[in-house]
């Protein structure tokens, strides 16, 4: 009776071992594994990191060509262009290699939210429109706020060089333009501008035409 009942206890014992080193191996494997999953996760950031930075310089790359090839054409013809540079908030104007104006600016934006880098993002465009003398046309809902009746004629609307002596709209939302007129409240604008002084405006809105390249970098 006593030899089985050892017999038994010995069966027990090697079965609760056994469980017991199941139970660790299993802890140990999870734990394995988890060390495995975060290494793949830390791995897969710095791959998508990598890809990150990848995607911006070829991005950059992509603008330089595309500007060097634009420099390229501009030295044949002579046509002028414009470069903006966020960083030094400076405007350039340039034909073929010489600089023939350089200027700072203001910028302004309509959304308090976005940043000027985003509101103004790298690229490179063209003149879409020109427009000499500014104008501006009040809106019936602001005749509204002041308790006045709308005039019928756009003529007793109108804010003649509302935006400076000239503008270039670029599309995208914005413009280049002199400093707006306290007639025109700052609810009223539409666009996010580039602001420049009144001489530099004038010869700038002089010198180019429908179709200028501007550059912004």
């Amino acid at each position: 009776m006593g030899r089985r009942l050892n017999g038994f206890l010995a069966v027990v014992a090697t079965i609760v071992g056994s469980v017991a080193l199941v139970r660790l191996a299993d802890a140990v494997g999870k734990h394995e594994l988890l060390r495995a999953a975060r290494e793949a996760d830390a791995e897969a950031h710095a791959v998508a990191g990598q890809y990150d930075s990848l995607q911006t310089v070829k991005a950059k790359l992509e603008q330089d060509k595309e500007y060097l090839n634009y420099r390229i054409a501009s030295l044949s013809r002579r046509e002028p262009y414009l470069v903006i540079n966020r960083g030094e908030r400076r405007l350039t104007l340039a034909v073929q290699d010489k600089t023939v104006l350089e200027t700072k600016y203001r910028f302004r934006q309509m959304r308090e939210d976005q940043d000027e880098y985003s509101a103004l993002p790298r690229a490179t465009l063209e003149v879409l429109n020109r427009q000499v003398p500014t104008m501006w046309y009040r809106p019936d809902w602001l005749y509204r706020l002041e308790g006045v009746t709308p005039p019928l004629d756009s003529a007793g609307r109108s804010v003649r060089g509302a935006f400076g002596a000239g503008a270039l709209f670029l599309g995208g939302d914005i413009v280049i333009h002199g400093k707006v007129s306290d007639e025109v409240p700052a609810e009223a604008i539409d666009h996010n501008y580039i602001e420049l002084d009144s001489m530099s405006l004038r010869s700038i809105v002089d010198a180019v035409k429908t179709g200028t390249l501007v550059l912004i970098k």
